[in-house]
């Protein structure tokens, strides 16, 4: 375990005892027996820690949504995993999550509230797909709704469960939402929530998620840290020249983000590739479309 793990790790154990005001520099130093001159060394201060361990739980989330959206897990099994997988990291990390909600804790860290919506817009876009990949056309013209269901039961369900601390069954806990979410999909007719009704704060906010530039700003300072590791190293770097291109090839950008999956501090990275090549290939096909269905002229 490195010191920064370290760190991170015995401040989210004093964070979820005391609180993030009550809880020092000094007591996370003791915690950890080192000096406050050790801890300066790998976070600029109390803020930049919070800021870290925003990003811990970011990427422990997306590494998840990551495994559901892979094409190998059968569609009729992903919405009992998205609950089963929101629910274990509750169980995981109990007393800091139910101490988030006991407070009510609001960030006043500006980076901490960034990363909290660029994480909500994340989830969103990922609930979404997963919704896609499980229903089809079945649920496309109600799947705005369909999210805000999932996601209602989800934070209604996360509700009841930390004002209720025991241990429960989650893997019948999500079989339970999975079929309410399927009965919804079977019987439902109605719509309320359009794409144009989404997208007039959504879809802006993904979109910069996604570009060329916003992934660029992740890699960059990625490149050359990771000289033990050849091939994430390699990774890395092809990623870099490949997203500068004015057309980066997708085959490309594939091979080398599946080098990187399956380590967790990469979730965020891969997520967003995939969504950018996904978005460039729908791109693509419609634009094809368009050309073929254009009426021919008579010589």
């Amino acid at each position: 375990m490195t010191k920064k793990i370290l760190i991170m790790e015995k401040a989210i154990e004093l964070f979820s005892k005391n609180g993030v005001e009550s809880t020092s520099i000094q007591d996370i130093t003791n915690a950890c027996g080192i000096s406050k001159g050790a801890f300066y060394l790998s976070f600029k201060s109390k803020d930049d820690l919070l800021v870290e361990i925003t990003n811990y739980f970011i990427k422990k989330i997306i590494a998840k949504q990551n495994e559901i959206l892979n094409d190998s897990i059968p569609k009729e099994n992903k919405i009992t995993l998205f609950f089963f997988h929101s629910f274990k990291l509750l169980e995981d990390h109990y007393s800091f999550i139910s101490m988030c909600m006991r407070e009510n804790f609001q960030p006043m860290n500006n980076e901490v509230i960034k990363k909290i919506k660029e994480l909500n817009s994340i989830l969103d876009q990922s609930l979404l797909t997963i919704i896609q990949q499980t229903f089809g056309e079945k649920a496309e013209h109600f799947k705005y709704d369909l999210l805000l269901v999932v996601r209602g039961l989800l934070i209604s369900y996360t509700e009841f469960i930390t004002t209720r601390p025991q241990k429960y069954n989650l893997e019948h806990l999500a079989n339970s939402l999975a079929e309410k979410v399927n009965i919804i999909v079977e019987y439902s007719n109605l719509h309320f929530v359009t794409e144009q009704m989404w997208n007039l704060i959504g879809s802006s906010n993904f979109d910069e998620l996604i570009s060329k530039e916003h992934i660029l700003s992740l890699l960059e300072p990625l490149d050359g840290h990771y000289k033990e590791n050849p091939l994430i190293d390699e990774s890395i770097q092809l990623l870099i020249d490949e997203m500068k291109k004015e057309n980066p090839r997708l085959a490309i950008l594939t091979g080398l983000v599946s080098n990187l999956q399956k380590y967790e501090e990469f979730s965020l990275i891969v997520f967003l590739i995939k969504q950018y090549a996904a978005n460039i290939q729908t791109v693509s096909i419609e634009q094809e479309g368009a050309v073929n269905s254009r009426p021919l002229t008579p010589p």
